[in-house]
Parts: structure tokens; sequence; C-alpha cells
């Protein structure tokens, strides 16, 4: 049933959502106790409804934390790596541990989320739309808006870089 890979998968799925550890196992606490509870044979994809009551949980938690001004403002990071993306892909690039939390900073949640089942669980596009029921075309213009942005981010920041050197 829910083995310790699923709850670990749940799990940084949950942190791809939120950026934050203790909302990730809030999140995942929550939307476990309720998938116990609720009469499991009616359930066809299990892994599937996790996923969907996650971010279905996450939504409702960030409308209620707007509703009563309770949201923290955001800290943007840059990131502060010397290293240049030579090419467009985000499959060749060797990310230092502190580069994906800064960035992470950056994205909105339905950019994070977007990455991690694109890039950590290797799901494909069409996969993808299947899943978030979103149009294929959207979820690919959002990538490549994505790709974009960190390659002008690490542009930058190398501009920065040559600037405090001279």
């Amino acid at each position: 049933m829910l083995d310790k890979e699923l709850l670990n998968q749940l799990y940084r799925f949950a942190i791809s959502l939120t950026n934050n550890d203790d909302q990730a196992y809030d999140l995942l606490q929550t939307c476990v106790e309720k998938y116990l509870k609720a009469n499991l044979a009616d359930i066809e994809m299990p892994v599937a409804y996790l996923k969907r009551m996650i971010r279905n949980e996450f939504i409702d938690q960030t409308r209620k934390k707007r509703f009563y001004q309770e949201v923290e403002p955001e800290v943007l990071c840059r990131i502060s790596d010397q290293n240049s993306l030579d090419a467009l892909s985000l499959e060749d690039v060797f990310v230092q541990q502190s580069e994906v939390t800064a960035l992470l900073g950056t994205m909105q949640p339905e950019e994070r989320e977007l990455l991690y089942l694109w890039a950590v669980e290797e799901y494909t596009i069409d996969e993808i739309a299947q899943i978030k029921q979103v149009p294929r075309g959207t979820l690919l213009s959002k990538l490549h808006r994505l790709k974009k942005r960190v390659q002008l981010q690490q542009d930058s920041d190398n501009v920065l870089n040559l600037r405090v050197k001279s």
C-alpha cells in the first residue's frame, strides 16, 4: 500500500510545491491521513490520487494564507555560482545544492511542480499534461520560458561576477 519509496516520492513532490521541508511534511501527513480514511476500493490510480490531494491541499492552504494576510514576503535570492550554462538543455547541467535552493526560491509553485515532474520524476510532457489536465502546448511553452529564465538568470550572474573581478 504505502511503502517507504512511495512516501519519499510524495514528500519530494510536496517539497516541489512548497519549497519548505516542514510545510511539505505537513501536506504529506494530512493527505495520507485523508487517503487512509477514504474508501480505497474506489481509487483506481492511488499515486495520482495522492498527488492530486497534495496539490489541492497546497492550493487550499495558500488561498487561506492570502485570505488572512499571513503570507510571508518572498525573498528572492541570486544564484552566485560563476559557472555558465553553455547549452539551453537543463539535462546536461550539473547544478549544486545551493544553486537549486536559490533557483527554486525564485519560482512559483506551479513552475516548481512542472520542473519536479519533468526533471526529477522524468515524466514526459504528454504525461504531465494528462496528470495536470492542461494542454500539452501550454506546458511546452511554460517549460521553454522556465528554461529561458534560468539561462537569463545564470547569464546575468556571470556578468555581475565579471564586473566584480574587473
